[in-house]
């Protein structure tokens, strides 16, 4: 090294980071800003900016942070550049690492999704996005380097701008989260609600439902010291819909979420989290939005941006890396879509194996003295189907050497589609890792529970657990969800609260996701939501379809309803205490089968399946199809089921499939005779004499 070629020491290479670390963050935090804002729908011109010049704030120091950083390492190599050309190299690097990572992040839903970020696959691409990620670096430092001298002056002073609006709009950006759920005159007397969804449990996988196997100590708990509901069913065999119900007391189609894709979103609805902001008191005067603080703790398959999180006050998504957000506070909503602040809350998740009800826990430890309605959305019984090793060690065989570690639903589809078979023993372990998911949510329901009973609030809080529909473990065939089984339509119901519900009262009676929402307004002591109306068609989509339970629990009626019935765009189900009718609802080319006027002989042939009659309690495994057999029950079951089907205001043909349901449609249309589901009749092999 020639010392005379020397152009300043460490701290020219400083001052070099520092400016690439404040243009490149001004650069990127706009940049990601933008996108921020309109995912999160940021309104008002003030808010706007002020969040803008916070982005850049942010990214700005933490990309300064980083400069700082290379610049140590690397000033060995820099000292003898000059100030300039040190400032473009670390820009390039700096720029070239941020347009690096924004391009892994947000190329996921195209390159191999739904798999790890660390999944070897996806790091072979990472690596080739590194050098795009480079290229855009030296573009932008190009460009820069290439204006007027009064221009880059004029983006200087914008960055410094961005810094002073920025500080001071988060210096001043509050929330009202704080206040909302003060314990006053009108909820004194009222319970918190506690709401546990478990995403694809089964009914029968708990040991309160008789299952002497997998281990539930904390759900077995409540159920002894509350009401468990024998015979609970779900709308839908899937999540949104199912959701929609829970949410809303209404059916699918009526409140109008009706299949499952990840552009769909529900049309407004009265929620039970809205209707607390301002329900009618039974004992007169209505409650007020600051008397519940209304959150919800999500895994990301049920999303906020589905339009079914509607009046929850804040709101955490797992999958999705959005922090807990509160809603009114315009840079908590901003900054969460922010890839900045998502990295962070990913980041976070890799050393918390927990982290939905962590987050509860968390937030719990903080409000739990409060006034609350929270829901838990837990996904271990969902695929991928991969608890804890300890876990993992009560139930799999340790000798099991088959390719299943994990159970993902990339498995599913292809023994759907015929490109796989499970042995026995690989579906004895998909079974025993389902088995684990279940311990593993029962010990993620302690989790949140231990934070109650340790403030001894937990008398005072109505506590529910339930499931959006449970799964199919291959006894009919098929795996996961969307099926019309008992083992995908019944789920657990348990409600627990020892100070106005009865203790360990088993109920055996029929009930519905959509009785959620008046049966907890009338625990409340409010008045459910009356939104009646008609639409320009003279359909009635504010009306609820569920009814209060209560009567159940206190002696006033032995029933709250005679039918249960479900839909997923496929199939239509009807079932009463012993009977269960399933038929289809498309036709071979996807058209709606009418209901109205046909005999179950005349959808026979019509349908994508013929109908299927199960005598539920000679037959509760629903192995044989008793069509031939049942006569009137069948007729009766199917004349109910054409009455709902007509009352519906979402007429049949408005539900578009899914692409999940055309695979399914295939597949069923193939079983019966037809190619690749175009309506054709595969020949058929000549009869032998």
């Amino acid at each position: 090294m020639n010392p005379t070629r020397t152009h300043g020491g460490l701290g020219t290479t400083l001052r070099a980071a520092l400016n690439a670390g404040l243009g490149a963050g001004a650069l990127i935090g706009l940049v990601d800003g933008l996108g921020a804002g309109l995912r999160t729908g940021t309104s008002g011109a003030l808010a706007w900016l002020g969040c803008l010049a916070a982005s850049a704030l942010v990214y700005g120091a933490v990309l300064t942070a980083v400069a700082c950083a290379l610049a140590l390492l690397g000033h060995r190599w820099l000292r003898e550049r000059t100030l300039g050309e040190r400032l473009s190299l670390l820009s390039i690097v700096v720029l070239g690492l941020a347009w690096f990572v924004g391009l892994v992040w947000w190329t996921r839903p195209w390159v191999f999704p739904g798999i790890s970020i660390t999944d070897p696959k996806r790091l072979a691409v990472s690596l080739l996005l590194a050098p795009v990620g480079v290229l855009l670096g030296w573009a932008c430092v190009s460009i820069g380097g290439k204006l007027a001298r009064s221009a880059q002056w004029t983006l200087a002073a914008l960055v410094a701008l961005c810094w002073l609006g920025g500080g001071a709009f988060l210096a001043t950006s509050r929330s009202d989260s704080e206040r909302l759920g003060a314990i006053g005159e009108r909820t004194a007397e009222l319970p918190n609600v506690l709401w546990f969804v478990c995403d694809a449990m089964r009914a029968d996988a708990l040991g309160c439902y008789g299952n002497e196997r997998v281990q539930t100590p904390r759900m077995d708990a409540l159920a002894r010291d509350g009401v468990l509901f024998e015979r609970a069913f779900v709308q839908a065999p899937f999540t949104g819909s199912s959701f929609g119900s829970w949410f809303t007391g209404k059916y699918p189609r009526r409140h109008g979420f009706v299949r499952m894709a990840p552009d769909t979103r529900m049309a407004p609805n009265v929620t039970l989290a809205s209707h607390l902001k301002d329900a009618p008191l039974l004992a007169g005067g209505r409650l007020e939005r600051e008397d519940y603080h209304c959150v919800t703790f999500m895994t990301g398959a049920m999303s906020q941006s589905a339009g079914l999180a509607r009046g929850f006050d804040s709101y955490f998504e797992s999958f999705m890396g959005h922090h807990l957000v509160d809603v009114e506070d315009s840079w908590s909503l901003f900054s969460s879509e922010l890839l900045l602040y998502i990295a962070r809350t990913k980041l976070a998740q890799k050393f918390d194996s927990t982290p939905v009800a962590s987050e509860a826990s968390k937030w719990l430890r903080r409000n739990g003295r409060k006034r609350f309605f929270a829901m838990v959305h837990l996904f271990a019984t969902h695929t991928p189907y991969d608890p804890p090793q300890d876990i993992r060690a009560l139930y799999c065989d340790p000798s099991y050497a088959g390719p299943l570690s994990v159970f993902r639903s990339d498995h599913a589809f292809a023994i759907h589609e015929g490109k796989a078979t499970p042995s026995a023993a690989d579906a004895r372990q998909i079974r025993d890792l389902y088995a684990g998911g279940v311990t593993y949510t029962d010990r993620q329901i302690a989790l949140v529970l231990a934070e109650l009973e340790q403030q001894g609030t937990l008398d005072d809080t109505l506590v529910v657990v339930t499931a959006d529909h449970g799964e199919e473990l291959g006894e009919h065939g098929v795996w996961e969800h969307n099926h019309m089984f008992q083992s995908n339509l019944r789920v657990p119901l348990v409600m627990h609260w020892p100070r106005k519900l009865p203790l360990n009262a088993r109920v055996d009676a029929l009930v519905e996701s959509v009785d959620f929402l008046p049966t907890v307004c009338e625990v409340l002591g409010i008045a459910a939501p009356n939104e009646s109306s008609l639409d320009e068609r003279g359909r009635d989509r504010g009306a609820l379809d569920g009814r209060s339970v209560m009567p159940l629990l206190d002696g006033r009626a032995t029933a709250v309803r005679e039918f249960s019935f479900a839909e997923n765009g496929l199939e239509m189900c009807v079932q009463d205490l012993r009977w269960k009718l399933v038929v289809p609802s498309v036709d071979e080319h996807n058209q709606p089968l009418a209901l109205s006027g046909q005999t179950l002989e005349s959808l026979s042939g019509r349908g994508i399946a013929k109908p299927r009659l199960y005598d539920l309690s000679n037959d509760p495994l629903e192995s044989h199809n008793a069509i031939a057999q049942a006569g009137p029950q069948a007729v009766r079951l199917l004349a109910a089921l054409a009455a709902w089907d007509a009352s519906m205001p979402i007429p049949r043909y408005e539900i578009v499939l899914s692409p999940r349901d055309m695979v399914e449609n295939a597949r069923r249309m193939a079983e019966i005779g037809y190619i690749d589901g175009i309506g054709q009749r595969a020949p058929q092999a000549p009869k032998q004499p």
